[in-house]
């Protein structure tokens, strides 16, 4: 029998490289565990398919250093992860290993494209290209290949509704699952000069409900704050792969709409076409700009005197979103809301017939200018409209920045809006590690046609939060006469000053138990008298797997100065009140096959009270099949009146694979006895390329009689080219 010296001829050289290559290893996990990675070129690049057999990963370092963020802080992960990743001049490559000593334990129910993962089994990915803690992006991937991407704005907060365009595969082994990726550089914004990138992982075990991280395993961290990322070195020769990007669409509209008699159907082509002016550099022209594969916003009852707040699904508004971002402001008053284009004065949609955006980042300065022109709609003109914004970061930790806003987009005045902040961002408040706040001051002024008076708008924004401890708080003083014409303002003439105060205790068996005081203060400007004051405590216990139970308790003080009409015809009267806020709410884990919340809440409402239940229900039996439901019914009593309010929501997707997804969403509310049916069809047939078909139906329903009110078909054919 031959021997193992013979078999494999182990001579000098070889024992060399073979010690070197191992030295390399080793110093390269050292390196990563410390938080530094150094990314490996690759001459030929691996085929992403989800098999790590290529030999392009081979020699590449795994990062295997990960600490428990949840249940144990610090602790080490019950799971062995690796993380690789190289690049070549266009592409960053990644390749995930999640081994488990379980398998068939793995909990994978989606597939569809930026559905909710944090019931799944999966791993997250957080670049910071300018290290600027600021703007960044987020990639998330499940066992089953589904991915989930976001920009990253103000250095934590993610705007899920943005897709870039990045190819993944995923498959189940026999120890656990596998994950391989590619992110054309062509989908970032980068300095291809910048020493070093920030870059965060993440893996959570969705049963056990785990959560590894390898930077930051502080519980008061998540995965995107952007203070406390590790480094990304060694990415040399980077190249703008493709300077010009081509998205050429075509959508057909059929609507019928019984109420005002139109019945018609529309052909509308149009463009979206970006050239890289550099690498952070980007200008985008848009013509006879198309959403009719937008998603259709959540139906809610408004039952206060302020408008209702939605957020921005539109893709071409998503582009750079965080370039806009500005300050850190609750909402109210915001100086760019982009829901505002688009819209007319009474909610219906108004055409939009081009616009143009560059936006960017060179050195410490990030900028971004938006311009659109919208067409006639009824009473209102044709509308030139646009934003501009430049943030410079004076040193690692503290920018400062200038907004400014033309037109108006709901009357046929004009409208200025200009606006200063001052902005504070770090992980180290006084040095002390795991200590990251973020403090921002802001000035906003209007001008606007026929309105005079007091238009200006300042306060600030503070968050802090320890190991133990948590801080918010938010100022808000809103003049008079402050018209934000492409911004948001649910209230003017108001001081509005909230506080929140929180600390966390870890006792076994549960993960947390979290107690909070908050308070809020509101102040009118116009009859210079307290107009609404809140305060009290709520503490909310957490299981290590997930679950949740909220008990809370507010004292309420409320001053209606002038009468308002909720949908169902009552008048609402002035006066002042004083009353209670009793809460409970119980939420299970989003791992578990069945889950959702139920809470039962009584509370002030004005010059009497109301009792609102609320139910959620998720069931993912199989991932090709989802269902999502939720309740809510409104018990009001006032003196004068009584009503109640019933909202119904039932939806679910069919995800035959994460390229292919039948959605379907039901809304009903008894105040406008109208039943709205939206139904959605994506198929993505390759990247950044996709075929929509929509359907939305209105109808009301009295006396259980169905009138059809509005039916809306449409088809959208749309394509990339990268060149």
């Amino acid at each position: 029998m031959r021997s193992l010296y013979n078999r494999t001829q182990i001579t000098a050289p070889r024992l060399f490289l073979a010690l070197f290559y191992c030295a390399s290893q080793a110093f390269s996990q050292t390196e990563a565990a410390t938080g530094n990675l150094t990314s490996t070129r690759f001459t030929t690049p691996p085929v992403i398919d989800g098999d790590l057999g290529d030999t392009a990963w081979k020699g590449v370092p795994a990062i295997t250093f990960f600490q428990q963020v949840e249940p144990v802080q610090g602790g080490e992960p019950s799971e062995k992860t690796e993380f690789y990743l190289g690049y070549d001049n266009s592409r960053l490559y990644f390749a995930i290993v999640a081994r488990d000593s379980q398998p068939e334990g793995i909990v994978a129910t989606q597939r569809r494209r930026d559905a909710d993962l944090d019931g799944d089994d999966n791993f997250i990915i957080v670049l910071d290209p300018f290290l600027d803690q600021r703007n960044g992006y987020y990639f998330a991937v499940n066992a089953l290949g589904a991915k989930r991407d976001a920009l990253i704005r103000g250095g934590l907060t993610l705007n899920t509704d943005w897709d870039g365009l990045w190819d993944v595969a995923a498959k189940r082994t026999a120890d656990g699952w596998q994950a391989e990726g590619s992110i054309p550089l062509s989908t970032l914004a980068f300095n291809s000069k910048a020493a070093a990138w920030g870059l965060n992982l993440e893996r959570q075990i969705a049963r056990k409900g785990e959560k590894i991280r390898w930077r930051s395993p502080q519980r008061q961290y998540e995965v995107n704050h952007l203070a406390a990322t590790g480094r990304l070195t060694g990415l040399t020769e980077l190249s703008r792969a493709t300077r010009y990007e081509a998205r050429p669409f075509t959508s057909v509209t059929y609507v019928n709409d019984t109420v005002t008699g139109k019945e018609y159907t529309k052909l509308k082509p149009g463009f979206d076409l970006s050239y890289k002016l550099t690498e952070s550099t980007t200008t985008v022209v848009t013509f006879n700009t198309d959403f009719a594969d937008a998603e259709v916003d959540e139906r809610q009852v408004n039952l206060t005197r302020f408008p209702v707040f939605f957020p921005e699904k539109r893709a071409f508004f998503l582009q750079d979103a965080g370039v806009f971002a500005y300050s850190l402001i609750n909402r109210n008053p915001l100086p760019y809301y982009s829901r505002r284009i688009g819209i007319g004065p009474r909610g219906e949609v108004v055409d939009l017939i081009g616009g143009a955006r560059i936006s960017g980042r060179e050195g410490p300065v990030s900028f971004g200018l938006l311009t659109v022109k919208t067409d006639k709609s009824g009473s209102l003109e044709d509308k030139e409209l646009a934003v501009g914004r430049v943030l410079v970061r004076a040193t690692d930790e503290i920018g400062v920045g200038v907004i400014g806003t033309y037109g108006d987009p709901r009357t046929n005045g004009d409208a200025w809006l200009a606006g200063f902040d001052l902005n504070y961002n770090t992980g180290r408040l006084f040095d002390r590690p795991a200590s990251p706040f973020q403090g921002s001051l802001y000035f906003e002024e209007t001008d606007s046609t026929n309105r005079n008076g007091d238009a200006a708008a300042f306060g600030w924004g503070a968050i802090y939060d320890s190991p133990t401890w948590g801080f918010t708080s938010y100022l808000d003083r809103v003049g008079e006469s402050f018209y934000p014409a492409l911004g948001n303002v649910q209230q003017v003439g108001i001081y509005n000053l909230t506080g929140k105060l929180d600390y966390e205790f870890n006792p076994e068996p549960l993960k947390r138990i979290v107690p909070v005081f908050s308070a809020s203060h509101r102040h009118s400007l116009f009859t210079n008298s307290r107009e609404q004051e809140t305060y009290g405590p709520e503490v909310t216990f957490e299981t290590k797997r997930g679950d949740t139970l909220l008990l809370r308790t507010k004292v309420e003080n409320e001053r209606l100065p002038a009468s308002f009409r909720v949908p169902n015809g009552v008048v609402v009267r002035p006066g002042s009140f004083y009353g209670e806020h009793l809460e409970t709410a119980v939420t299970t884990s989003k791992s578990r096959p069945i889950s959702g919340t139920a809470s039962v809440a009584k509370r002030l409402y004005y010059a009497g009270d109301q009792i609102l239940y609320k139910s959620t229900l998720t069931w993912r039996p199989v991932p090709v099949f989802n269902v999502d439901a939720g309740f809510e019914y409104t018990d009001v009593t006032l003196p004068y009146a009584e009503f109640v309010v019933r909202l119904l929501k039932l939806g679910g997707a069919v995800q035959f694979s994460p390229k292919l997804v039948w959605s379907v969403l039901g809304q009903y509310d008894n105040l406008s006895k109208s039943v709205g049916f939206n139904t959605r069809v994506r198929w993505t047939y390759m990247a950044g390329s996709d075929v929509f078909f929509v359907v939305n139906q209105g109808a009301n329903i009295d006396d259980g009689r169905w009138d059809f009110t509005r039916t809306e078909i449409s088809a959208k054919l749309g394509a990339t080219f990268r060149f």
